[in-house]
């Protein structure tokens, strides 16, 4: 099957969830034999059988995509384009097009995944607040992002669910937002998934600067409004009274970071709260291996991928109940989940983790094999797979085609 897959992100040189599940899946099924490609932004390493980049800012991609996705069919055509995200919607807007006109190259199957629904997206840039205490506000570009861009995507993406022939969400509530939001009418559901013999294990490797004895909380993720990563500060230090031993790393970058180290300053956390911004895959890892307890305190999540790494390396998880984050974690087996801005339940449910590193061990544990056998790329690149196949072959029992909801 020849397939052409479109995403804005794609690592390493550009790290978010959606690149690293477009990378894992583009180089899985290459590896099986069928014929992938991968239209994204920037260039990839060299030696890269499977990406093309487009060059161009993050605003000019959809056209560029366009564009280079009608050079790369009219040489020889797809079997299927699949697109990540509302990026793509100009290239669904492309091949519907010229499919109508009878182009034989455009007669590919088009598929969609949306991670989030942008609508709901943008009515999460606000005050965030920490037990009714505002403790952090959306900066000046989350604004912009609010009132032009998450409109924007929100069209795009409407377009994009109307214009597929099959729509994928990342988890059932996200399935759920966009029969509500985009006026989708059959989605199916397929987790996202890693490249679980990749991932670090807890306590298999140091981290740089990483004491053995210290308890670990970790952050991994973007600094920006959603992640709601000033709730996780003011819970650490009210945590901390009772384990002055124990550490917050937080890896990554974004929007909020400066307001955010000044935040930690001013709980007094100095060197117990550590902002590591964007470091390298290898890091990352060493850190997941290192950490206690993994900690994503978000207002708003499609089916976050650092959940997955995080559990996949043994660390219990303690997040927040929205989005697809409870059908990833199983409270009280392998984390705890809490409600969105309660300092007080997440220093908490931090504190009985730190204080008991044996309930913890055995959460991890679980995690860990729940991502072996639920959420390894082996096992989504065959849901995939059957997607794809399906729509070139419809199977004659319906009960055999993916789980849809709506």
């Amino acid at each position: 099957m020849r397939v052409l897959i479109v995403s804005n992100t794609y690592p390493p040189t550009d790290i978010s969830g959606v690149g690293a599940l477009v990378y894992e899946l583009a180089h899985q099924l290459g590896a099986d034999g069928h014929g992938v490609r991968v239209l994204t932004r920037q260039a990839p390493p060299a030696g890269d059988p499977y990406a093309v980049g487009t060059g161009g800012g993050k605003m000019a991609y959809p056209l560029l995509a366009a564009w280079l996705y009608l050079r790369l069919a009219r040489r020889g055509g797809f079997d299927l384009v699949h697109v990540h995200e509302s990026d793509g919607a100009f290239v669904v807007l492309a091949l519907r097009l010229f499919r109508a006109l009878g182009f034989r190259w455009a007669q590919s199957r088009l598929v969609a995944t949306l991670q989030v629904s942008y609508r709901r997206e943008r009515k999460i840039v606000r005050p965030v607040r920490a037990d009714g205490r505002v403790v952090s506000r959306p900066t000046a570009d989350e604004r912009l992002f609010a009132w032009v861009r998450a409109p924007l995507h929100a069209l795009l993406g409407r377009l994009t669910a109307r214009l597929s022939d099959a729509l994928v969400a990342p988890s059932r509530v996200t399935a759920g937002e966009l029969v509500e939001d985009y006026g989708a009418r059959d989605v199916h559901v397929i987790y996202n998934g890693i490249a679980f013999e990749n991932e670090p294990r807890a306590g298999s490797a140091p981290a740089p600067g990483a004491d053995p004895g210290e308890a670990v909380v970790l952050y991994v993720g973007r600094m920006r409004t959603r992640k709601a990563v000033a709730v996780l500060l003011e819970a650490f230090a009210e945590a901390r009274r009772t384990r002055p031993d124990a550490r917050l790393v937080l890896v990554g970058d974004g929007e909020q970071r400066t307001a955010l180290e000044a935040h930690a300053e001013a709980l007094g956390l100095g060197g117990a709260a550590s902002f590591l911004g964007g470091v390298p895959r290898a890091e990352v890892g060493r850190w997941y291996a290192r950490a206690r307890v993994y900690c994503l305190p978000s207002l708003y999540e499609g089916f976050p991928v650092a959940i997955l790494e995080a559990m996949a390396a043994g660390l219990p998880v303690v997040s927040t109940r929205v989005s697809g984050i409870p059908e990833a974690v199983a409270h009280g087996d392998t984390g705890l989940l809490v409600d969105t801005e309660a300092k007080g339940a997440l220093a908490s449910a931090l504190g009985e983790l730190l204080d008991d590193p044996e309930r913890a061990r055995r959460m991890g544990e679980r995690g860990r094999r729940r991502v072996e056998e639920e959420f390894s790329i082996d096992a989504i690149s065959g849901d995939y797979l059957d997607l794809w196949q399906n729509l070139a072959n419809p199977p004659s029992d319906p009960s055999a085609r993916p789980e849809r909801a709506g």
